[in-house]
């Protein structure tokens, strides 16, 4: 008789550290996505026509988790986040 083993799912997305996060937090930014950078200008213009300011930022490498193989190397490097925020009034 085979028993099946349930495992949690792991999301490559766990534990990697966005760089300038806390600061941007502290801003007033909302992170909203974090994509490949030949798309990021499409989300930038998007948010922009909504009235969002927009900002982007890297990832940290070094934060990769166990999740992360090679491809994090090659590919998730070079990701970038973008966050947004209402601009100021006044």
């Amino acid at each position: 008789m085979t028993t099946e083993q349930e495992t949690e799912p792991v999301y490559c997305s766990e534990g990697i550290q966005i760089l300038r996060a806390p600061d941007l937090a502290e801003g007033g930014w909302a992170q909203r996505t974090v994509t490949d950078p030949s798309r990021i200008g499409e989300l930038e213009e998007l948010y922009a026509s909504l009235g969002f300011e927009t900002t982007t930022t890297g990832l940290d490498p070094s934060s990769f988790g166990d999740a992360c193989t090679s491809c994090a190397v090659t590919a998730c490097a070079t990701y970038v986040a973008l966050f947004t925020r209402k601009p100021e009034a006044g």
